[in-house]
């Protein structure tokens, strides 16, 4: 009788290529602290505090996730994260169906991405560049780039460039990662550069210049800046304090909470067993993060002033009549790189920005939700084509070309239904980020005492006072992120409160546990035991 194998391959066919670095700049990426300016425009029409800031402390609990993933890819350093730890300490329907939220809000998110840098970077760019480059044919282009059917263009061209990067190997797609990296650090740091060199009162200055030549009901009156704020009065908007208030904390939180991604590639990181190693590449990305995040926010407020930022982001969604921009989105960019006034610096900020708003989180997504197919698929509850690895490029093929056709297909959803990208953007947030975070946090608590062999020859063998270190940390974490799902869930400008959208974000775990069970009969009949495979790490 032959034996029957508990896994797809005998060995992953992966290689451990990725140094501290790439992982340190793609723990960074995944989280980029860019990304809470881009939907602030939005957000301030109806958040009850609008001072950023003072959410950054909230974010020390926040650190528990990269600590709590840091000490479990130190155990089992194989590429797939969560699903990997959950479905070997807790249950491999539940490590299943978590997995599988996750990957179909990440496969939306890649095309998200794909399609918002065209209204968040690269429209407001061109047309803040034209105007202070006196090209008016520029401006014009840069307004024609924020539509939903150039915006499904550009972003089905670039999913393109990036499947073909991807195809040809890890070590291609974290070079590029680095260069974004890059840009997105260097336009960042130019960027709070411009804004703590200039006042208020200048940046009123520039932006009274720019209205004076735009025309219109605002860039007629003596004092545009102004008149904007007492026309988002007149139109019946109040702006909220400046004071923290409790919604504050997710739109802040994503500048740390990801920090932990080099997990799902982590068959591929040298020396991922290594606890510190680990650490210094997710902490340290938060902590980068958030210094960064508190030196934007705090000049943006300075400079551009509190109640004029959410003045016009109230006029351009609700009133946008004698503004150019007729989406908030448009706004972070455009301002950015019109304080600069000289062409070249403006190109560095708005490039920069433009990446770190959205393409910056690219290689990531692609690569987390390449690397969950794979390990499925090495488990045999996906065809066993899709862990297939090319001998050359070191890269599971159809793994990757089956990920970026579904992005494609979100992306074509997002063209057809362009009203709904807020929501949409909410839902790729909390949806995805209690499905990675939450149950690893009840896998962290339990695997002292659930798996004590596992746990005695860990890395992260640490205690406190006699409690794992694991067990404290997976505590905090799982607090943090029912906060966090709670926050998302009871404000209605969050978008995702409605039945339905609720239970996309959160009943994707039901339709995984279902389907894997679905999968485990299947494959019974066909034969195939895949409750061997959860006995086991998976191979090398």
């Amino acid at each position: 009788m032959t034996e029957q194998k508990a896994f797809a391959r005998k060995t992953s066919g992966l290689v451990r290529q990725a140094s501290i670095f790439d992982t340190f700049a793609y723990n960074v990426a995944a989280s980029s602290f860019v990304g809470a300016l881009a939907f602030y425009f939005y957000t301030i029409n109806w958040l009850p505090g609008g001072n950023l800031l003072a959410a950054i402390p909230a974010m020390l609990p926040a650190f528990s996730i990269a600590l709590t993933y840091a000490m479990l890819t130190a155990t089992m350093p194989r590429s797939g994260g969560d699903y990997v730890f959950n479905s070997r300490i807790l249950s491999p329907s539940l490590g299943f169906a978590f997995n599988f939220s996750l990957e179909f809000w990440q496969l939306f998110f890649m095309g998200f991405n794909l399609y918002f840098i065209s209204f968040v970077g690269i429209g407001p760019a061109v047309n803040m560049i034209g105007y202070l480059a006196d090209n008016p044919f520029l401006m014009e282009v840069g307004l024609a780039i924020a539509t939903p059917v150039n915006a499904f263009i550009i972003g089905t061209a670039l999913n393109i460039v990036m499947m073909i990067i991807t195809l040809m190997g890890t070590r291609r797609l974290l070079l590029l990662n680095n260069i974004l990296f890059i840009l997105m650090i260097a336009g960042s740091i130019a960027a709070i550069g411009v804004l703590a060199l200039n006042s208020q009162t200048q940046f009123t200055q520039v932006f009274n210049r720019f209205m004076w030549k735009f025309g219109g009901a605002y860039g007629n009156t003596a004092n545009p800046y102004q008149a904007v704020i007492e026309g988002a009065q007149t139109s019946g908007y109040t702006v909220p304090p400046f004071v923290f208030a409790a919604p504050c904390v997710p739109l802040v939180a994503g500048s740390v909470i990801w920090t932990f991604y080099e997990s799902y590639i982590a068959g591929e990181v040298k020396r991922a067993d290594s606890l510190r190693r680990n650490l210094f590449s997710m902490a340290g990305a938060g902590l980068f993060n958030i210094i960064l995040l508190t030196l934007l926010l705090y000049f943006f407020y300075r400079t551009l002033g509190y109640e004029f930022t959410a003045s016009v982001g109230y006029l351009s969604l609700m009133n946008p009549e004698g503004l150019m921009w007729a989406d908030p989105a448009m706004l972070n960019t455009f301002f950015m790189g019109l304080i600069a006034q000289n062409v070249l610096l403006a190109a560095v900020i708005t490039v920069g920005l433009s990446i770190g708003h959205t393409i910056i989180y690219q290689p990531c997504i692609t690569l987390q939700c390449i690397r969950c197919l794979f390990a499925w698929s090495m488990d045999r509850l996906a065809p066993e084509k899709l862990s297939e690895v090319n001998p050359r490029f070191k890269s599971p093929i159809y793994a990757t070309i089956a990920a970026f056709g579904l992005a494609e297909v979100f992306l074509v959803i997002l063209m057809l239904f362009p009203n709904a990208m807020w929501p949409i953007y909410a839902s790729t947030v909390i949806g995805p980020a209690f499905s990675c975070m939450f149950l690893p946090a009840i896998t962290a608590i339990l695997l002292p005492y659930r798996r004590r062999d596992i746990y005695e020859v860990s890395p992260a063998k640490r205690e406190i006072g006699g409690i794992p270190a694991l067990t404290i940390c997976g505590f905090i974490q799982a607090g943090f992120i029912l906060f966090l799902a709670y926050e998302y869930a009871t404000w209605p400008g969050f978008g995702i409160s409605s039945p339905g959208l609720l239970f996309l974000n959160f009943g994707m775990i039901l339709v995984g546990f279902i389907l894997y069970w679905i999968i485990r009969a299947v494959r019974r009949r066909q034969g195939i035991d895949i409750d061997l495979a959860f006995k086991e790490i998976p191979p090398i």
